[in-house]
C-alpha cells in the first residue's frame, strides 16, 4: 500500500505566491517567510525517500530534515526509514537577513530495508537484534576515559593529556550504567543503576551531586525512559550519535551528542566537546556487554600510524598502458569515502553505493600519458560544490565553473609522476597543476580546500595502497596526522 505524504499546507496559492516573488540572491532587504517555500515528493525507487525543492535559489540555502539530517543548495533528499512525522525546515539567507518555512512530512510505514545500513548495525546489532545492543564503558583497558584538547592536538583524535587506567573510576557510576540501541523506532534504554558520572562544572544540574572518591563528582539519577538516538552522516566529518535529551555516555559534560571516532563490532570510541570549556574534548571507549577486552586483547594503538603498506606491484606502464590509459570511478561500495585509515568509508558514505546518486562524478576520466601528461576530462558535467564558488552542491554541467573561483577545478592538462614503490612503501602518483586533481578537487596532502581558488601549480601526492585486476586504489591524508584519509578505487575506462 502506498505510503502517502501529507502537506500541511495548501498547494494552489503555493503555487500562485512562488510565480509572483523575485529570485532573490543578495538583495539588501529582507526577504519575505514565502522565499522560503519548498515542495517535496517521494522518489520512484521508495516512498520513504523524499526529494526537496526549493522554489527559489538563494546563494546560501540549508535544510533540516526533521531525521537528524541536514542538507544546502536548492534541492536535498530526505531517507526516512521509520514511519512517523518530521518537520522539515529550509531556510535561506541574502544580505537582508533570512527566512524560513517548516513543513511536516508525514511516513506512514517503516520500511526495514532502508535500516540495514552498516553503522547502525553495528550499533544497534541489526534488525534481528530483537533485545537491541548494550554497550558499557570498556573498564579493562587503559585509556578508556580521557580528555585532549579540542582543536586536537598532535596526539590526533586521542585523549593525549590524560588516559584513565584501568577500573580507575571504580565507584563514580560509569562502569555500572548501560546503554542499550535499537534499530526498532530508534529507542535508547539507558540503565543507570541509580547514579551517573559527571564533570564538575555540571554539579548544579543534578541535585544531590557528591564526590565518589575518584575525581570529579557523581550524582543520583535515573533514565526516565522514552529515549531516543539518531546519527548525522556529513561528507569528510565523523558522524555524529545524538541522545535524545537527558542521554549521556559515561561522562556527562554538557552534551547529548558524540562524535563516532570509531565504531567495530567490539568497540565504540567517541569523543565529545565540554560544554563549559570548549578547549577540552573528552574520550570514552565502550564495548557490547559481556565482551571480554582483558587479557589476551593488547589496547589498540589509539590514534596509528598510517600504513606504509609496501609490495603494491604496480609499474608506470601499468598506469598508462600503451601510452594513453584513462582511469575512472568504480560504480560500486567502497570506491570513494573518506576514514579514519586508507582504504576506509567509515566517516562517509560508509558501506553506500553513491555512484547512482552522483552519475556526473563516476564519469570523470583521469587520463595518463606518455611524458608525464595528465588530462582531467570531466565528460561534461561535474559534481559541483559551494566551495568551488558554485550555486548548487550536485551534478550540474562543467560549463558552470566559467569564471568562478574553481574555474581551474574544470577539464585541463596537467603533469603527472609516478614513484615505484618498494617491500615497505607504497607506490606514489603525484599530479601537479593548478587545480590539478584525482577523483575530489578539494582534498591535497594535509588539508581540503573550503573556497577557491586552488593553489596555483600545486602538487598532490596519493598512495598506491592496492592495485589487483585493473582496480588501482589510492589513498589521500588530508589530515597531516594519519587521522583522515580518503580512498578511491579506480578502473580502467573501457569505451
Amino acid at each position: 500500500m502506498k505510503k502517502y505524504i501529507k502537506y500541511l499546507f495548501l498547494l494552489l496559492p503555493v503555487v500562485l505566491m512562488a510565480a509572483c516573488i523575485e529570485e532573490y540572491r543578495l538583495d539588501a532587504t529582507t526577504p519575505p517567510d514565502q522565499a522560503a517555500r519548498f515542495s517535496f515528493q517521494p522518489s520512484p525507487e521508495n516512498d520513504n525517500i523524499i526529494n526537496f525543492t526549493a522554489d527559489l535559489e538563494f546563494f546560501m540555502m540549508k535544510w533540516d530534515l526533521g531525521n537528524g539530517a541536514s542538507g544546502t543548495g536548492k534541492n536535498v533528499t530526505g531517507i526516512y526509514p521509520s514511519a512517523g512525522t518530521y518537520n522539515v525546515t529550509l531556510t535561506i539567507f541574502d544580505r537582508g537577513g533570512s527566512a524560513s518555512t517548516t513543513l511536516e512530512v508525514v511516513i506512514e510505514q517503516t520500511d526495514p530495508t532502508l535500516l540495514d545500513r552498516p553503522i547502525y548495525n553495528l550499533l544497534t546489532g541489526g534488525i534481528d537484534a530483537i533485545e537491541g545492543k548494550t554497550w558499557v564503558v570498556d573498564s579493562a583497558r587503559s585509556g578508556h576515559f580521557g580528555v585532549g584538547p579540542d582543536p586536537i592536538g598532535a596526539g590526533g583524535y586521542f585523549p593525549e593529556w590524560y588516559q584513565a587506567q584501568p577500573n580507575e573510576k571504580v565507584g563514580s557510576g560509569m562502569y555500572t550504567d548501560r546503554y542499550t540501541f535499537f534499530l526498532r523506532d530508534f529507542e535508547f534504554d539507558w540503565e543507570t543503576n541509580g547514579f551517573v558520572y559527571l564533570n564538575a562544572a555540571q554539579g548544579s544540574n543534578f541535585p544531590g551531586a557528591f564526590d565518589p572518591g575518584v575525581g570529579d563528582l557523581s550524582a543520583p539519577f535515573v533514565s526516565p525512559g522514552g529515549l531516543t538516538w539518531n546519527i548525522v552522516e556529513e561528507e569528510g566529518e565523523f558522524p555524529i550519535l545524538n541522545l535524545s535529551n537527558p542521554g549521556f555516555l559515561g561522562y556527562y559534560a554538557g552534551t547529548n551528542s558524540f562524535q563516532i571516532i570509531r565504531l567495530e563490532e567490539n568497540e565504540m570510541f567517541v569523543r565529545f566537546i565540554d560544554q563549559a570549556n570548549a578547549g577540552l574534548s573528552w574520550y570514552v571507549r565502550l564495548i557490547p556487554a559481556g565482551f571480554d577486552s582483558g587479557a589476551g586483547n593488547p589496547d589498540p594503538d589509539p590514534d596509528p600510524d598510517p600504513d606504509t603498506g609496501g609490495n603494491v606491484a604496480i609499474t608506470l606502464q601499468d598506469l598508462i598502458g600503451g601510452g594513453e590509459k584513462a582511469w575512472k570511478l568504480k560504480p560500486a561500495a567502497g570506491a570513494f569515502g573518506v576514514g579514519p585509515n586508507p582504504g576506509s568509508d567509515q566517516f562517509y558514505p560508509n558501506g553506500n553505493d553513491i555512484s547512482g546518486e552522483r552519475p556526473c562524478l563516476f564519469n570523470d576520466l583521469f587520463i595518463f600519458k606518455n611524458g608525464g601528461v595528465f588530462e582531467y576530462d570531466a565528460q561534461g558535467d561535474i559534481f559541483g560544490e559551494f566551495y568551488m564558488g558554485l550555486a548548487e552542491e550536485q551534478c550540474q554541467p562543467a560549463s558552470n565553473l566559467a569564471g568562478t573561483p574553481g574555474e581551474a577545478w574544470g577539464p585541463g592538462v596537467h603533469t603527472f609522476s609516478f614513484t615505484e614503490g618498494t617491500s615497505t612503501v607504497n607506490p606514489k602518483i603525484t599530479v601537479t597543476g593548478t587545480g590539478a586533481f584525482i577523483a575530489l578537487p578539494k582534498a591535497y596532502n594535509g588539508g581540503e580546500y573550503t573556497a577557491g581558488p586552488p593553489a596555483t601549480n600545486r602538487s598532490v601526492t596519493y598512495d598506491v595502497i592496492a592495485f589487483e585486476n585493473e582496480e588501482l586504489t589510492i589513498s589521500i591524508d588530508i589530515s597531516n596526522n594519519g587521522s583522515v584519509f580518503w580512498t578511491f578505487v579506480l578502473i580502467p575506462d573501457d569505451n
